[in-house]
């Protein structure tokens, strides 16, 4: 039985770690080795975007930002992994498109098995295409993580008062409780319109102002009337 005194003695029931050679250390080592040679998620950085758009989900060649590490405390970084899959919000034939940019950081997951087979085969059921197992190359993007320096330049923002979507040449479209406001112009929940810029109507290639075109009888109308 232990004292409870911290000392190196063996204990009944468990193994010395005293010795580097002991088999305690030695199946810790193999069971570290092992471990460590199955990849579950990791973050990388986007080196190159292929595809892209509407019609053609893209694919991304990465490098892991978390050096690797030898026995030694040596490190050094990580080559490319290619060709890995990005998620989309899709459901059925609806989807939201926002495709990664080269140099964005993010967080992928590692598949079990290589499913390289089934990426090829527009991921329609396929037999592995190796016997690796839980390896970078069979990543998955799922999206970014944020950096303080990347300010952005166009969003949609949920706010507690409503929602807003601003684009990245600062058209914005913003919703309250009290309607819609497109660049300024503002439409109220029963469909009210108030424009603060100059409103024209066109037909059959003639622009009419509505603020200032004439009646055949009477002048046009008066502001704030």
């Amino acid at each position: 039985m232990s004292s409870g005194a911290g000392d190196d003695k063996d204990v009944a029931g468990q193994l010395s770690r005293v010795g580097a050679s002991s088999d305690g250390n030695l199946h810790r080592f193999l069971m570290d080795q092992g471990l460590g040679e199955h990849r579950t998620h990791f973050a990388a950085k986007i080196v190159a975007v292929h595809g892209g758009g509407r019609d053609s989900p893209p694919i991304v060649d990465i490098q892991p930002i978390v050096k690797q590490m030898n026995g030694a405390g040596k490190s050094r970084s990580h080559g490319t992994v290619f060709s890995i899959p990005v998620t989309r919000n899709i459901g059925g034939d609806s989807v939201i498109i926002n495709d990664p940019r080269v140099g964005d950081v993010g967080i992928f997951s590692v598949l079990d098995r290589d499913h390289s087979s089934a990426q090829a085969n527009d991921w329609a059921e396929a037999n592995p295409g190796s016997k690796r197992r839980g390896s970078m190359s069979d990543a998955v993007y799922h999206g970014p993580l944020p950096r303080k320096g990347d300010k952005p330049k166009q969003w949609i923002w949920f706010k507690d008062d409503g929602v807003e979507i601003q684009d990245r040449n600062e058209n914005t479209l913003v919703g309250g409780k009290g309607g819609w406001k497109l660049n300024g112009v503002e439409i109220d929940r029963d469909g009210n319109i108030k424009a603060p810029g100059e409103v024209t109507a066109k037909s059959k290639g003639t622009s009419v102002s509505v603020s200032g075109h004439k009646h055949p009888s009477t002048d046009k109308p008066t502001p704030g009337t």
